[in-house]
């Protein structure tokens, strides 16, 4: 962009304010993470505010089912015995890049679950069976 004297006394000289510019900075930064579905704060702070959303909701359920008498079906499973929503300022499109390829996944190529609990990509299971038996490259078995 060309910023010559002339443009700072014409009448849209006010665009080249450094206020002007961190204006559009930020705005060009928050549209980019919402076409991407992700988050313009740090992961922890995201963290953070989804625990503090779901506390009240957890602690209640906790003290629900101490009265219930019901505790261990919450330790046996690794999700929580309820749903907690969030709202919509917790809710991201997740990006996962396979742990072989070091690739983005997509519609075309997507995660695939292993039998070991592991997730590669769809293109890294087809290059790991071509071999006579699949084998995970992270787990011993």
């Amino acid at each position: 962009m060309y910023s010559g004297s002339a443009l700072e006394q014409s009448p849209y000289g006010h665009l080249l304010s450094p206020a002007q510019w961190q204006e559009t900075a930020d705005l060009f930064l928050r549209d980019a993470c919402a076409l991407l579905g992700l988050s313009m704060e740090s992961p922890l702070t995201v963290a953070v505010n989804a625990g503090c959303v779901a506390l009240p909701a957890l602690l209640n359920i906790k003290q629900v089912m101490q009265q219930r008498q019901v505790s261990a079906v919450w330790n046996a499973k690794d999700e929580l015995p309820i749903e907690i929503e969030l709202g919509g300022d917790c809710r991201y499109h997740s990006v996962f890049a396979c742990p072989i390829l070091r690739q983005q996944v997509s519609d075309s190529n997507p995660p695939m679950k292993l039998v070991c609990g592991h997730v590669i990509s769809r293109d890294a299971l087809a290059k790991l069976a071509q071999g006579h038996k699949l084998k995970c490259p992270y787990s011993p078995t």
